[in-house]
């Protein structure tokens, strides 16, 4: 992460850099333990969060990802569920919430969600009930 952040800035870039744990930025253990040093003190942790990663409960992220956003911004840069509902999401963006983290649906692909999390069910912008649960969160927030 180090040399990524440093050719970033070698460039002039002041830009926000959001740094990704590993195992497709789920695994957030190590994050502080490397986290690269930034002259211009814009990084994020990224986060990705869905029912099927290892890191898909209360427990766990309270033990890897709270102590992250403690020391850092977090942007949860894709939570989803591949059942197209919303029962994982749903208290996730709570626990994010309270954080004062920040989330982004994934996807806007108009697929079946046995091929992965799907806001929606057409490009009409139907939601399936993932991205209906997830909009109905949305306006539930002050």
């Amino acid at each position: 992460m180090q040399s990524m952040v440093t050719a970033v800035r070698s460039t002039g870039a002041t830009n926000v850099i959001a740094l990704g744990g590993e195992e497709f930025s789920n695994e957030m253990t190590q994050w502080l333990a490397f986290e690269p040093t930034d002259p211009a003190g814009n990084l994020v942790a990224a986060w990705h969060s869905y029912n099927f990663n290892t890191c898909s409960n209360q427990s766990c992220w309270t033990s890897q990802v709270a102590p992250v956003i403690a020391k850092v911004p977090l942007i949860a840069g894709e939570i989803g569920e591949n059942d197209c509902a919303s029962g994982y999401i749903t208290p996730l963006m709570s626990f994010l919430d309270s954080q004062g983290a920040s989330y982004l649906g994934w996807t806007w692909n108009a697929w079946d969600c046995s091929s992965g999390p799907s806001l929606i069910a057409d490009y009409t912008g139907t939601p399936t009930a993932f991205g209906a649960g997830y909009k109905a969160h949305l306006l539930s927030l002050p």
